[in-house]
Formats: structure tokens, sequence, C-alpha cells
């Protein structure tokens, strides 16, 4: 998905974005790697323990979480956006979404504890799309 969000500024840059990761080689040979290596991620907390990096790193307790900065990029920027969208949007003059659907979905946003994903998702598409045109 973050990907997808910021291929198209990266492109017109002229910088091609690449995720080693996923070359063909590393997939296959980690499709065949024994389930227990793995399993939780435990090859790659090895190689982190091997290169001498406290537990806290190689297996931390707690995953790392962006919830909080989300919530907050999506109050301070996303609803603002949502605003727009509501006056102009690519997706709505598209058929994509439901206009009346996209403002009972913002009004719910304000006054809801967290911000639903789906508008994350909605917003980052309208973005990517303007981006293109």
């Amino acid at each position: 998905m973050a990907f997808g969000l910021h291929n198209p500024a990266y492109l017109r840059l002229g910088i091609w974005p690449v995720a080693p990761l996923v070359h063909p080689k590393v997939v296959r040979f980690m499709e065949q790697l024994p389930h227990e290596h793995k399993r939780v991620k435990a090859m790659f907390r090895d190689r982190l323990r091997r290169a001498g990096l406290p537990e806290s790193v190689a297996a931390p307790t707690e995953p790392e979480n962006f919830r909080a900065v989300m919530e907050t990029g999506l109050r301070t920027y996303g609803l603002p956006l949502l605003d727009g969208m509501l006056r102009e949007s690519l997706l709505v003059d598209l058929g994509y979404v439901d206009p009346d659907a996209l403002a009972r979905a913002r009004d719910h946003a304000e006054r809801a504890p967290v911000v639903p994903d789906l508008l994350c998702d909605t917003l980052a598409l309208e973005v990517g799309l303007r981006s293109l045109a």
C-alpha cells in the first residue's frame, strides 16, 4: 500500500522503487525454508541477535505500532482532505464513491474515537489518482 501511495511521485522524479525482499530468488529461497525458520521471523531474529543487537530489538515484547501517529495524521490532515473530496473528487466523479456515504463517513469520523481505516484507504487512492492527473 505504501509503494502504491508513493510510486507516482517517485516515478515522476525518475526514481524506480525497488523492494529487494520480493526479488524472485529471495521469494523462492523463503518458500523453501522449513516452517520453523519462517515462523515468527525466526531467521531474521536470529540474524539480529548474531549482529549483536539486544533482545529488545531482535524480539520486542510489543510489536511496533503507528496507530497514534496515523490517528493524529488522519485527524489533522485527512479530515480536511475529506472535506475537499466532498466538494471535488475523482473517485466520486468516476462513480466509485457515493458522495452521500462519504459525507456520512466524514461526520462519523469526526465524532468517533478512532478514524476508520477505510477512510485512509479512500484518501490514499484519491491522492494517488490526483497525482496522476
